[in-house]
């Protein structure tokens, strides 16, 4: 749009509709930016809320998915203790049945043995030999038989005569030779004559009873490894019973059936809960989403609707915008310079002309130039 002819005259009515045209197009730049400020605002807005739905939904989801687990969890739980209950009572059970079965079959052995320590103690006492002969250490001590009683005998030996000796050393230095770094000779004497004592100790016992009745020793010993088979025969039927697998014999049906009622019940839970998940995945989900969709989702279609009339007006101010600018640079810049195209220069050209400081616009673009 043209509103001027080729014919310039350089009159103060031509910058009052310059100033006019600058006016209406900064006017037009102002509204567009203002309405994109707000376009903007009302974007982050939308972003904002979309967010909140999307949190709001995937909070609910989780939340009752939880909740449906959880209820099914507690249960299982609730299963797995009564069947640990059960269980446990099954194992007592089963133990005191395996207990009392070992009591009836070493019942003779046991007996057996009874009376051969009873045989023991009338031997020596009716040969007047001391009781403690009857002990497991005095025989290993003064007459060993079988690998495992020569090993104990070392094994006493090293803690008689050299274990004692070295604990009493040590507590003799600690107490008495604690600042002194060096250990005195009469120490080891002492040492040395402890060993002696222990060795007189214990040939005397040797001679009080080994010597002076060989034979009641030898028919206690006798005795002994008669009592050692008894316990070893035990020990060969508590271990046959230990690993006897049949347990029909221990009437422990009705822990096996509460059991097998626990594990089945388990197991429908489990199913249950798979049951319930999937219905969840499948149905509630969505039920979730579209009634928080429902409830929500209009306010941010009003802002969408809202941001999509500021593109349309934008659209249009940014037409008429530049329909300004374009009769501001064929009819105003093009005479007086796109430089001065602002309505503060615009303002002074006009102040200038209606002072009488300039008769024409050219003379008063001059001065402003200076």
């Amino acid at each position: 749009m043209v509103i001027l002819s080729n014919n310039f005259e350089e009159t103060q009515e031509f910058l009052e509709k310059a100033l006019e045209k600058v006016r209406e197009r900064d006017t037009l730049q102002n509204d567009i930016s203002s309405m994109k400020s707000q376009q903007k605002k009302l974007e982050r807005r939308i972003s904002v809320e979309e967010k909140k739905i999307a949190d709001e939904i995937n909070t609910t989801i989780r939340k009752r998915r939880l909740e449906i687990e959880g209820s099914y969890d507690d249960r299982l739980e609730e299963n797995r203790t009564r069947k640990k209950t059960v269980a446990n009572n099954r194992n007592k059970k089963k133990n005191q049945r395996i207990n009392k079965r070992i009591e009836e079959e070493t019942k003779d052995v046991r007996s057996d043995n009874r009376r051969l320590e009873n045989e023991m103690k009338l031997l020596l006492k009716k040969n007047r030999t001391p009781s403690f002969c009857k002990s497991k250490l005095f025989f290993i001590m003064f007459n060993p038989k079988g690998l495992d009683e020569i090993i104990a005998m070392l094994v006493a030996f090293t803690i008689y005569f050299a274990g004692i000796p070295a604990g009493v050393m040590l507590l003799f230095k600690n107490l008495l030779l604690k600042d002194n770094k060096s250990t005195p000779i009469w120490s080891v004497v002492i040492v040395c004559v402890m060993v002696i004592i222990q060795l007189v100790i214990y040939f005397a016992i040797f001679s009080a009873t080994k010597s002076q009745h060989k034979d009641v020793i030898d028919q206690a010993r006798s005795i002994r490894d008669k009592m050692k088979a008894n316990k070893r025969q035990i020990n060969a039927i508590k271990s046959s019973i230990h690993k006897d697998n049949d347990e029909k014999q221990y009437n422990l049906d009705a822990y096996d059936d509460k059991l097998d009622k626990l594990n089945k019940e388990a197991e429908q839970l489990g199913q249950e809960k798979q049951e319930a998940l999937s219905l969840f995945e499948n149905e509630t989900k969505q039920v979730i989403i579209d009634e928080i969709n429902g409830r929500r989702l209009q306010a941010v279609e009003d802002m969408k609707a809202e941001k999509q009339n500021f593109e349309y007006n934008i659209t249009g101010l940014e037409a008429q915008y530049n329909e300004k600018c374009q009769i501001i640079s064929q009819n105003f810049a093009a005479v007086i310079g796109e430089d001065m195209c602002k309505a503060d220069k615009i303002s002074s050209l006009i102040s200038l002309m209606e002072e009488g400081q300039a008769n024409s616009v050219t003379e008063a673009i001059a001065l402003v130039k200076k």
